[in-house]
């Protein structure tokens, strides 16, 4: 039996390696060698429970926390269109030519990636003519630097921004980089060619343990699947395809939930339609929870969630269109506006529609379809805020 103060050690150990993409010896020194105490217990759990493997080297650990079914938030908040993560894999081959330590210009990355970069018909041309393409590229870069996989030494890139090259054909704003020990492991492995996969849906099951035996294997990516939605979305929800994975969670909740409670110190709240692992506490170790206090949106969504409750529910269960959408926004407006932070008290009807819709997409409160109809779901209820009773407006 594992004793209270191992346990907490485990439970800080898995919490690290959740929110950081690098534990890294240099800059997390005294969480490295927790992680180091506490290897063998911790590779097992996530092996075992989510079917990730955890990445060793002298410098570092890295969970590959690999989802079951990606949602929109999972992305680089860096990469602002499909093109900024095309260039992002194009740079990755690029460095792929370097050791650690080796340095390049951005100049020659430039070149490079004229060669790299997919010309189909289908692929918008990459062309430094465009300021759009220049600022995209030196986004990547800052955002490779961030990550600590590679180093700016030195940097006037400002120049390559705004003009890109001169006359001669020299670049106008040289830039230096120097390529570090975790280019390597930035993007995952997989066990085949990335051109023997068909759909990205085959790429999610390779990534899966895989048994001899089918129903072994069958139980063992259920409950890999079901640890992953718990841990990486905010709430998962009780689909067609998912009814097997909700019996699981009904026969097995309470060995679920003391294990998500031991390993992560979060409670189950098992619902008819989803299920979602949620922190009673008011200060936790997410990086992002709902709500979060100064958030200005997020109190309009509490209020937005009181005020669809007092509707009838056939208003409520149907797909709205953004015309209605809007109307319930314009009358919460004129109801609550008085006490939102200036941005939101400012801002546009159309504007606030739109970060909402962002926003409560990315916690799994609403969903916009191909159509563009939005249908409340469930989560949004989970919470609600109303002013008090003797709020006038000026307090």
């Amino acid at each position: 039996m594992v004793e209270a103060s191992e346990q907490e050690e485990l439970r800080r150990g898995a919490q690290i390696l959740m929110e950081n993409r690098w534990v890294s010896r240099r800059e997390m020194p005294d969480e490295y060698l927790l992680i180091r105490r506490n290897e063998k217990a911790l590779r097992q759990f996530f092996r075992e429970k989510c079917g990730w493997p955890l990445l060793v080297t002298a410098n570092f650990y890295k969970l590959e926390k690999i989802p079951a079914n990606p949602w929109g938030f999972m992305g680089i908040a860096a990469m602002q269109s499909i093109e900024d993560y095309v260039l992002l894999a194009c740079v990755m081959a690029f460095l792929e030519e370097y050791e650690s330590g080796g340095q390049f210009l951005l100049g020659d990355l430039a070149e490079a990636l004229l060669a790299y970069y997919p010309q189909e018909a289908h692929t918008p041309r990459l062309n430094w003519e465009s300021y759009n393409w220049r600022k995209s590229l030196i986004r990547v870069l800052n955002f490779l630097a961030e990550e600590g996989i590679i180093n700016i030494v030195d940097d006037e890139s400002t120049g390559f921004i705004s003009q890109g090259f001169n006359a001669d054909g020299a670049i106008a704003g040289e830039a230096l980089y120097e390529v570090t020990n975790l280019a390597r492991y930035f993007l995952r492995s997989f066990p085949k060619e990335l051109s023997d996969y068909v759909s990205w849906q085959d790429l999610l099951e390779a990534d899966y343990v895989t048994d001899t035996n089918e129903e072994a294997r069958s139980l063992r990516h259920r409950r890999n699947r079901i640890y992953r939605e718990l841990l990486l979305k905010p709430v998962f929800y009780r689909q067609g395809e998912y009814e097997a994975d909700f019996a699981y969670l009904r026969n097995r909740r309470g060995r679920l939930e003391n294990i998500i409670q031991d390993w992560f110190g979060l409670h189950l709240e098992l619902y008819q339609n989803g299920v979602m692992a949620v922190s009673h506490e008011q200060s936790t170790w997410f990086n992002d929870v709902f709500p979060v206090r100064f958030r200005g949106i997020h109190d309009i969504i509490l209020h937005l969630s009181h005020y669809l409750r007092e509707l009838s529910p056939e208003q409520v269960k149907q797909p709205m269109t953004i015309n209605q959408w809007q109307g319930h926004l314009e009358q919460l407006s004129k109801n609550t506006k008085a006490g939102w932070t200036k941005e939101y008290r400012e801002m546009s009807l159309k504007r606030l529609s739109e970060r909402l819709l962002e926003e409560m997409t990315s916690w799994g409160m609403v969903k916009v379809d191909e159509d563009g109809l939005i249908t409340v779901q469930s989560a949004l209820f989970r919470h609600e805020g109303v002013y008090p009773a003797d709020y006038t407006g000026k307090k």
